[in-house]
């Protein structure tokens, strides 16, 4: 039980930690707005150009391919040392509880946009989803169903 809270809090604080990083590089003060519908190629971020780059998106899938195979090989595997078969274990846990939130996010992210929601309304409505979800899973584990 303690183990289990220590690592939920280790994940948290990386959550958090991430999300200032990647909030503090974002260069807030140098941002200029465009016209609606215009896409000038020298105010593209590199996050922008990866982003849209097919090969990137290829290369990102392949490599996820590999350390969850790699992760289930080491983690059904025989003959490997008990630290790889934890480790894989917990590579799997992170990585399928990464794509559900993820997958939660953006379904419900998508689906608001199609109900005529904008960008901040439907992210806002994701997130939402996600504490619930969050609170959801609480509630199963104080009650011991979980």
């Amino acid at each position: 039980m303690a183990q289990s809270m220590v690592l939920i809090s280790v994940l948290t604080g990386v959550v958090l930690v991430a999300t200032v990083v990647f909030l503090s590089g974002r260069g807030w003060r140098q941002y200029t707005p465009a016209p609606l519908g215009a896409t000038p190629e020298r105010g593209r971020s590199s996050v922008t150009a990866l982003a849209e780059n097919p090969t990137v998106w290829v290369l990102a899938f392949v490599a996820a391919v590999a350390v969850f195979g790699g992760a289930t090989v080491a983690f059904v595997g025989g003959g490997v040392s008990e630290s790889a078969v934890q480790l894989g274990g917990l590579v799997l846990l992170v990585g399928g509880g990464l794509v559900a939130v993820g997958y939660i996010f953006f379904g419900t992210f998508i689906a608001a946009k199609g109900r005529g929601l904008g960008n901040a309304a439907a992210a806002a409505l994701g997130s939402w989803v996600l504490g619930l979800a969050f609170i959801l899973i609480v509630v199963v584990k104080l009650m011991g169903l979980f």
